[in-house]
């Protein structure tokens, strides 16, 4: 297990992301639930922390991984998905854009090889 978010290591990459942003659901609908000023408040946003690094990591060297085959390419799009949906019930997955572009183009790149391009 990885110390702070519970993610088995050797997991693949989208499914430690998939992991990785329900435990980034479940502090989000948390935090939203609690009074400010309540300090616990404070411990949630304290969890939530090593949580969306080592999502940011994740992405990161979901980017840097090439797809050999088409299931990681749906894979890999669909952690871009869940990065650039529009707000719902889940909130999204807070990223930065450098990030989400750096996933869009790989997996364009990913797409182009597959294809023979």
């Amino acid at each position: 297990m990885n110390s702070g978010t519970g993610i088995p290591v050797g997991l693949p990459l989208p499914e430690a992301f998939r992991l990785l942003n329900d435990q980034r659901t479940d502090l989000d609908r948390r935090l939203a639930s609690i009074p400010a000023g309540d300090p616990v408040r404070e411990v949630l946003w304290l969890e939530l922390e090593p949580v969306l690094t080592k999502m940011r990591e994740v992405v990161s060297n979901l980017a840097k991984s090439p797809a050999t085959c088409l299931p990681e390419v749906q894979a890999k799009a669909a952690v871009l998905a869940s990065l650039i949906r529009p707000e719902q019930e889940d909130g999204g997955a807070i990223m930065p854009e450098m990030e989400k572009f750096a996933l869009t183009l790989s997996l364009t790149d990913d797409i182009a090889r597959l294809a023979g391009g």
